[in-house]
């Protein structure tokens, strides 16, 4: 679906942060049929279809992550309830090049995220369709912590999932009457020493198929198809460690 612009408080901007950006790269392109090219500040762009659909960042860390950012209309006012909320400020807000603002915190649980003040640049210009990004969502053991903090930074509320055929408890964030992202709760399925997080979740129309390709590509297999009530899911990691989840969306539920 052909994205032109995000409201604020919305997930707006995915990017790979990779120790290997080339192998990284070639796995992510020969996976979901990305090309990529060069943005004006160096980083790479990943594109579907030629539209953007994702960024690649180098990264010190010995494996990958992707980092979800959100919209925001005045990321110096965010990065203030950031820290009035009790987050961390990881990077302060800063120009990427003419393309808009960036700046990453982490929430008082210690997941990572990143807010995004557009000027030329909106976001993802492609999203929930095979080879894109569908759902962003935060993972926690502590939903009310979670809801507190992030209600407080971009005005979300907090509800019960409401998607069909979904029997495992999950919230939703909703923000002007409008779903714009998950809360998933980590519970036994989770080793001890899992810390909160954000998660990239990426459409697909094959899971089997998918998860095939991803281990011929280099990647390795974690848990799949598994039913998650909406459609048929798998979690890979990519050769440089990256986890990603992916879903092929049962029919009735795609855009």
């Amino acid at each position: 679906m052909r994205v032109r612009g995000y409201a604020a408080a919305t997930p707006c901007w995915s990017v790979l942060t990779s120790p290997d950006p080339a192998t990284a790269a070639a796995f992510y392109c020969d996976l979901f049929g990305w090309t990529t090219t060069e943005a004006e500040d160096g980083t790479t762009l990943f594109l579907l279809r030629d539209l953007v659909v994702a960024g690649l960042i180098p990264s010190p860390a010995d494996r990958s992550a992707w980092l979800t950012y959100i919209a925001t209309d005045d990321l110096d006012a965010t990065t203030t309830q950031v820290t009035a909320a009790g987050g961390q400020v990881v990077q302060p807000p800063t120009d990427v090049a003419t393309r808009g603002r960036a700046a990453l915190y982490t929430d008082p649980a210690g997941a990572v995220f990143g807010a995004w003040q557009k000027v030329r640049f909106a976001g993802a210009q492609v999203h929930d369709e095979p080879g894109a990004i569908c759902w962003s969502e935060t993972v926690t053991r502590d939903v009310p912590a979670s809801a507190a903090f992030y209600g407080q930074i971009f005005g979300w509320v907090d509800q019960a999932g409401t998607a069909p055929g979904v029997t495992m408890e999950y919230h939703e964030w909703v923000s002007h009457n409008r779903v714009v992202g998950g809360l998933s709760i980590m519970d036994e399925r989770y080793p001890p020493n899992t810390p909160h997080h954000w998660r990239t979740i990426f459409s697909i129309d094959d899971c089997t198929g998918f998860m095939a390709r991803a281990a011929d590509l280099g990647g390795r297999v974690l848990a799949g198809p598994v039913d998650a009530g909406i459609g048929q899911a798998c979690q890979i990691l990519d050769p440089t460690g990256g986890p990603i989840l992916a879903i092929d969306v049962i029919p009735e539920l795609r855009p």
